[in-house]
């Protein structure tokens, strides 16, 4: 197959969603299939490359930060991608377009249909479904006909989880659909050994919570670093937090941390590379996320495979995520769960040693581009009929 994906967001570019088509793509290289990327630019990137098989298109869109961007720089990035997503299929006959996501992306896999027939693939990614953030209230409304319209017109509707499903669902139920979930690369993502998995003491006793995401108020942590203080004097023990991510909630969770006198216990060390946060997860011994929201957080399977037990909240992707492995409760439950695991060298290794299992059997990126390869191969024959 000839595959377009139309993404505004591509490593080092973006938060999870972008890692998941970076990892999505590679594995449709290595199955044999013909992978074209049409993203946005930024400083230091080059605007053309082809990497491991896969060609790769970077557009020179307004971007002002790499970790986030706002309607009008997604807009600037859209017209552009019609344009040269045109220029390329008129070039290269693609068979399909898998799009990151309805917002920006839908309108482009809109337009090659209609003009060229090429069927497409909607993947969600949370943001692109009204509701599921509110300061894009107004635009939801604004744009909510037109993303039906999109909706409606794609030939696969796909989320990453139940919970993102049923958000769907609830935005529009005219349509199917499915469910793949988001992968990890295990290679990449492991535990330094087997018998550290939760178990990884250093000899004064610390426990260390690591949180990796994008820093915006959706994501929680101003409710978990008071928490902090409590941790330290119930346990015993020094526990400290570790946050690696940036983003423009940064500056209030600093001003938390020095509000609380924690600025002994809390680090933040900015945005990582993928290639170096390994090192980061094989540092920690619990890994925390009290999201509103998500899809299907990567940074959690990404600490599933390297071995750590889980604290996040009853967010979306927390069903499939979380079995024996961890906690999936209310932010104001997290103090007391985080409590217990840290007094439990026992229970962290247990919990540890579940989520590399739950990783094998389940989230492998080779399995999930496999489903998403079979949904493709079942669209191209059912348009060639």
């Amino acid at each position: 197959m000839k595959i377009l994906i139309i993404t505004h967001e591509y490593p080092p570019i973006g938060g999870g969603g972008a890692n998941a088509c970076l990892n999505l793509s590679r594995e449709y290289a290595n199955m044999g299939h013909a992978v074209t990327i049409v993203t946005v630019w930024y400083e230091g990137l080059k605007e053309e490359e082809t990497d491991q098989n896969i060609h790769i298109i970077r557009l020179k869109a307004r971007r002002k930060y790499p970790e986030h961007c706002g309607f009008p720089e997604m807009l600037d990035f859209l017209w552009r991608a019609i344009i040269r997503a045109d220029q390329r299929h008129r070039a290269e006959h693609f068979d399909i377009c898998q799009v990151f996501f309805a917002i920006p992306s839908g309108p482009v896999g809109f337009y090659l249909k209609k003009r060229y027939k090429l069927p497409y693939i909607i993947r969600f990614g949370g943001g692109d479904i009204p509701g599921f953030q509110e300061r894009f209230r107004f635009l939801y409304k604004l744009l909510g006909p037109f993303e039906k319209m999109i909706w409606k017109d794609a030939d696969a509707l796909v989320a990453n989880s139940q919970g993102l499903k049923s958000l769907a669902n609830r935005f529009y139920d005219k349509r199917e659909i499915a469910i793949i979930t988001n992968g990890v690369d295990e290679n990449q993502f492991s535990a330094a050994d087997s018998s550290q998995m939760g178990d990884r003491q250093q000899s004064d006793g610390e426990v260390r919570l690591l949180f990796v995401s994008r820093l915006i108020e959706r994501k929680g942590l101003q409710f978990v670093i008071p928490m902090l203080s409590e941790l330290n004097e119930k346990s015993g023990r020094r526990v400290s937090l570790l946050i690696v991510g940036d983003g423009p909630y940064r500056p209030h969770l600093e001003k938390i941390t020095a509000e609380h006198k924690l600025e002994g216990l809390v680090s933040f060390v900015g945005q990582k590379d993928k290639k170096e946060l390994p090192f980061y997860y094989r540092q920690a011994d619990i890994f925390i996320l009290p999201s509103r929201k998500e899809g299907m957080p990567n940074v959690v399977l990404e600490a599933m495979s390297s071995g750590l037990p889980i604290v996040m909240t009853a967010c979306e992707g927390s069903k499939e995520l979380i079995d024996g492995n961890g906690y999936a409760v209310p932010v104001g439950v997290f103090a007391e769960k985080l409590l217990r695991l840290c007094k439990d060298d026992a229970l962290r290794r247990k919990m540890g040693e579940r989520s590399v299992q739950i990783v094998r059997d389940s989230f492998r990126w080779e399995k999930i581009a496999a489903a998403y390869v079979e949904l493709m191969e079942r669209i191209i024959e059912k348009n060639h009929r």
